[in-house]
């Protein structure tokens, strides 16, 4: 609500340098400020961040995404449900 009309991307690309930093408070936090943008705001960002090199950044993502999907859903729950898979090689 906050971010001025056409500038959503923009700052998705600055918050997603910061996936998979910080403690689950910090993590859930910038997953709901990524959510807020919009799916079409952050979809090439979380794309991108699924494909990094950082384990911890995939996982934060990947809950980033179920939350997109289901704002519901229990982040730490998803979280470690990434990084499960993600050990897996899923």
């Amino acid at each position: 609500a906050l971010v001025p009309e056409g500038q959503q991307k923009g700052l998705a690309e600055e918050l997603a340098v910061q996936l998979g930093r910080g403690n689950r408070e910090v993590q859930l936090s910038l997953s709901r400020a990524l959510v807020a943008l919009g799916e079409a705001a952050v979809e090439s960002v979380l794309k991108k961040a699924l494909a990094s090199d950082d384990p911890h950044v995939r996982a934060h993502a990947s809950a980033t995404e179920q939350l997109l999907r289901d704002p519901g859903a229990a982040f730490g729950l998803a979280i470690g449900q990434a990084k499960r898979a993600f050990v897996l090689g899923k």
